[in-house]
């Protein structure tokens, strides 16, 4: 008998990866070139932002020059930081599917239609936070990082409603993963409301939304509890 035969002697089927995507008519596909796409598109995004940096020219006058600034050096931190949340949350979705789809990959194109638009919401909002146009500015940033982490929401919903897209494992985290997703946004959209008042104290807002968009508090904490369950059943 060889490895390719059973113990009856006939051909063993090959075994299927779980990263294969199930038979359903041709209409599910590998998840392999979203996630190279998207992470090139990540990668991409999150250098132009430092690009938009001036680099002061005035060796007399370099500490005032960097001081004056601190509006672009704000606005980095804020979007590098939901930058890396919502690559973080989209690489934690991807992780949890077997396959997509093209309603999936067109959901897909959407998010990354508003990441991509980061980099000018952020200069303008770095250029403008200490001007007449402070309001309009902030609230187009506001309003840019809000369609971002909504479509990124929207993502998680669609695959939580597809059981086809998604591993056991999948379908047990994504709900959660997505009732903690809404609530980011809800917290961003009040933040953009905000600046249509107070500007410079919604970029602060933004930037601690980030940050919990980052930092993953909520999964932090139901992580040690998932281990202790597991450990005394």
């Amino acid at each position: 008998m060889t490895p390719a035969e059973d113990d009856s002697g006939a051909p063993r089927a090959p075994r299927a990866d779980h990263r294969d995507p199930p038979r359903h008519g041709g209409r599910l596909l590998p998840t392999t070139r979203l996630d190279a796409f998207s992470d090139g598109v990540f990668a991409i995004v999150i250098t132009l932002l430092v690009l938009e940096l001036d680099v002061p020219e005035s060796a007399a006058r370099l500490l005032e020059d960097l001081r004056a600034e601190w509006p672009s050096f704000l606005g980095y931190l804020v979007s590098f930081a939901f930058i890396g949340g919502v690559w973080v949350e989209h690489s934690n979705l991807t992780r949890l599917l077997r396959a997509t789809d093209g309603v999936f990959l067109r959901l897909n194109l959407l998010l990354l239609l508003f990441v991509t638009f980061l980099p000018f919401t952020t200069s303008l909002m770095a250029t403008h936070l200490s001007d007449a146009a402070r309001r309009p500015a902030t609230v187009a940033f506001g309003l840019n990082l809000t369609l971002a982490i909504l479509m990124s929401n929207v993502l998680i919903a669609y695959a939580v409603r597809n059981a086809d897209l998604t591993d056991e494992a999948g379908r047990a985290e994504l709900p959660a993963l997505a009732r903690e997703r809404w609530s980011v946004a809800v917290l961003m959209a009040a933040s953009t409301l905000l600046a249509a008042f107070l500007p410079q104290l919604a970029v602060a807002f933004y930037l601690a939304v980030a940050v919990l968009l980052l930092v993953e508090p909520f999964r932090l904490l139901r992580a040690p509890r998932h281990r202790a369950g597991t450990g005394s059943a």
